[in-house]
């Protein structure tokens, strides 16, 4: 891939969701609802409140900003990663995009591959994965729309299913794109 580096995109959203993982929130009472977030172009259902998180990415395409909504429950993290690429992925193919971002996310948390599937969100090419570290177990989706990546990713220790995982991911939606 010409300008971008493959792993950088997987690495960017892994690092804000084992940043998320590692850190201690306050533990809240799971009353799960929808949080709708137009400038980012999504909604999604979380247990509580998601914080958001902005940072500055650098690249070998420039910098671009990571807006990353976390949401935990005890020891699991909910996390959906919002990263706009613009002219750096036009004209990519959105597969090999995808498989750099999984990729990406595999090398950085030193996870192993368990399970790997194409999908779709409506017309959105999309890659569904789950991995295993040596402390977590990742279950995540991942969608190209346009130039945008999105990542939602749900973080639980080893041998502690999280029963929530599939309502998550199941909830995040695309709406209506608002101007910042």
């Amino acid at each position: 891939m010409q300008g971008m580096s493959t792993p950088l995109i997987g690495r960017i959203a892994l690092t804000a969701a084992l940043l998320a993982f590692g850190s201690t929130l306050t533990a809240q009472t799971a009353e799960w609802k929808s949080y709708s977030y137009p400038a980012d172009g999504f909604s999604a259902s979380f247990p509580s409140q998601p914080d958001l998180q902005k940072r500055d990415v650098p690249t070998d395409a420039g910098s671009f900003q990571l807006r990353s909504y976390i949401a935990q429950e005890g020891s699991v993290a909910m996390f959906v990663g919002v990263c706009d690429y613009g002219a750096a992925v036009t004209g990519k193919d959105p597969d090999a995009l995808l498989q750099g971002a999984k990729n990406g996310a595999l090398q950085n948390s030193k996870s192993h591959l368990l399970s790997e599937q194409k999908i779709t969100l409506g017309v959105y090419h999309g890659v569904e994965f789950e991995a295993e570290s040596d402390a977590a177990h990742f279950s995540a989706r991942v969608y190209i729309v346009g130039t945008t990546l999105y990542q939602t990713l749900v973080v639980y220790p080893l041998g502690a299913p999280y029963a929530g995982t599939t309502r998550f991911l199941d909830s995040f939606q695309l709406i209506a794109r608002t101007s910042n």
